[in-house]
């Protein structure tokens, strides 16, 4: 997955220069940031995370109807 960051330049409450992190999603070509983990495994140290728009249609895809 990949990690986008930041350097801002400016100073933090802390006296260091604040650094912004986002991951991107995982989903093919798509370049919107990482909202939700699918998946991961401690051994390997990696995980699979998608954007709002990519995990609303795994989701639909994969959880059965609701029931009222």
């Amino acid at each position: 997955m990949p990690q986008v960051t930041i350097r801002t330049g400016f100073t933090g409450a802390n006296g260091e220069e604040e650094v912004l992190t986002e991951y991107i999603c995982d989903w093919p070509e798509c370049a919107n940031v990482a909202v939700e983990v699918f998946g991961y495994t401690r051994e390997r140290g990696v995980f699979a995370a998608v954007c709002e728009e990519h995990a609303v249609t795994i989701k639909t895809d994969r959880e059965p109807p609701r029931q009222k």
